[in-house]
């Protein structure tokens, strides 16, 4: 007679599947908060991890650049920018620098989908952050790069792109018609 031993000691550990998080709309109310610093001292930790991957995992649905962690509804100071290949998070970002040169170009949001404005931001910016780990990165974006990251931060201080002084209202009166068209085109599909 054959005996079969089930060992029931061993521990397996389920790998966490990220989740996607709602996205508020402009009219969220954690988008007009500015958020308050992360205690770094508890870097790493498995909540934040958790935060950063669901971020990561919402902006690629989504199709973002860039996605901060008050889009949706999470008050911590955190955002997350790249593709899916490659990402940062950025933790407690600060603004070193910034050029004196400025770009214009079009920027869109993930809270205002369709919505596409023209606007100036300095061509780069040298700034600090920590990772998830707790480690303190000091760095220079450019291009795109920076003006994402430029973007994110003023998520976290409680200021969205149609607030500046550079969109008048007649510019974002024809952005929000266009906004409109193309969501009921895309709503009919």
């Amino acid at each position: 007679m054959n005996e079969f031993i089930i060992d029931t000691s061993t521990n397996f550990t389920k790998k966490r599947v990220p989740k996607i998080l709602p996205l508020y709309n402009e009219h969220g109310k954690s988008l007009s908060v500015s958020i308050p610093e992360y205690d770094v001292a508890k870097l790493p930790n498995s909540n934040m991890s958790e935060l950063i991957s669901d971020m990561k995992k919402t902006m690629t649905e989504y199709n973002g650049i860039g996605l901060s962690a008050n889009q949706c509804g999470v008050l911590q100071r955190v955002f997350v920018m790249g593709t899916n290949d490659f990402y940062i998070a950025c933790i407690n970002p600060k603004i070193i620098t910034v050029s004196e040169n400025t770009v214009k170009d079009r920027e869109g949001c993930l809270t205002f989908p369709g919505l596409y404005l023209t606007m100036y931001r300095p061509e780069w910016v040298d700034f600090e952050f920590y990772d998830e780990n707790g480690k303190l990165v000091q760095t220079r974006f450019e291009g795109v790069t920076a003006r994402c990251f430029m973007h994110e931060l003023d998520h976290m201080n409680g200021k969205k792109f149609t607030e500046y002084f550079d969109v008048n209202s007649v510019s974002l009166k024809m952005a929000r018609k266009k906004q409109q068209k193309l969501l009921r085109k895309h709503n009919r599909k």
